[in-house]
């Protein structure tokens, strides 16, 4: 197993946004970071290992993280208290990290979505103001220095929030200000889940139907050139169509299709923001055989034509 230092975020034309790519020989992806005049930071892991690595980092400064695992799977160890956890897809936790703590996380070979949240202990001690009862084991854990996890599942509510933060839809001053509110909205429902009271909003899936739903998502992922259609893709994970639709909905936010369309004009532009193919290539690799629907779709959801990626890594 390769050990690692995490690379210094690099700065993009936007000047609140950041970004750290994976080296080419451990894999693709890296992480996008937006710093919010909030106070939030919001960072987006999305990466393929062909290597399995550790990930080694101290925290110089004491802040709060909550972490929402959507694909994939890690460990994570804390020292000096050599407590170790396990983080699978369809978790999130929060956690406040004191000074000089160091961390460990050991990633497999596999795909890895994750998408943190980091604020600054005053920071929660200001939102969680008025209802400090609730939230005293987190407030306390920070004022001694000490680290603290707590892990749940992710709800469906904040499934539908993290969707719309990976499939951002606008660029420039519009995008800042769309992951921004969209970041709040992520650390409400946290918020709302920590209490005593919590009561799920909606009804929760079945954890059986969940996994359907999961696999169903990555057999999408995994086929973005040549996927299933609804009626086969139901029958791979026991389910009628109706109910895939609805379930997908709930985790997602999304239908199966809407899902699959977000993925390919996803990756299509993260292969073009590497600047390896051309266009027809990207919307080949992804499944659209027609460039003029291709071209269309990414206009759609992104706001400029896919050429603007091809030439600009950030558009204008």
């Amino acid at each position: 197993m390769k050990r690692i230092q995490p690379g210094a975020p690099q700065p993009t034309p936007d000047p609140n946004r950041f970004k750290v790519a994976l080296p080419s020989f451990l894999g693709r992806g890296g992480c996008d970071i937006d710093v919010f005049s909030s106070g939030l930071k919001l960072i987006v892991m999305n990466t393929v290992l062909h290597q399995p690595i550790q990930i080694q980092r101290t925290i110089a400064e004491p802040f709060v993280g909550i972490g929402f695992c959507m694909a994939g799977e890690f460990d994570v160890s804390f020292m000096p208290s050599k407590t170790q956890s396990n983080i699978r897809a369809g978790q999130s936790g929060l956690y406040t990290y004191p000074q000089d703590i160091e961390i460990s996380e050991y990633l497999p070979v596999d795909h890895m979505l994750r998408i943190y949240l980091m604020l600054e202990g005053d920071l929660l001690s200001s939102f969680t103001q008025g209802d400090e009862d609730y939230f005293s084991p987190v407030i306390k854990s920070f004022e001694k220095k000490r680290s603290n996890r707590m892990v749940h599942a992710t709800t469906h509510l904040m499934r539908a929030v993290l969707y719309q933060i990976f499939h951002c839809p606008y660029c420039g001053k519009a995008r800042h200000l769309y992951l921004e509110s969209k970041a709040m909205e992520l650390l409400s429902h946290k918020l709302a889940q920590l209490q005593p009271s919590y009561i799920c909003p909606g009804n929760e899936l079945k954890h059986s139907d969940y996994d359907r739903v999961i696999y169903a998502a990555k057999s999408l992922v995994d086929n973005l050139d040549n996927p299933p259609n609804t009626k086969e893709l139901a029958r791979s994970v026991g389910l009628s169509c109706s109910k895939l639709n609805r379930y997908f909905r709930r985790v997602y936010g999304v239908t199966p299709f809407e899902y699959l369309r977000n993925h390919r004009l996803q990756t299509a532009m993260q292969l073009l923001q590497s600047g390896e193919i051309n266009v027809t290539e990207a919307a080949l690799s992804v499944g659209y055989a027609n460039l003029s629907y291709f071209s269309k779709a990414f206009k759609t959801m992104f706001g400029v034509p896919p050429g603007e990626f091809l030439h600009n890594s950030t558009p204008n």
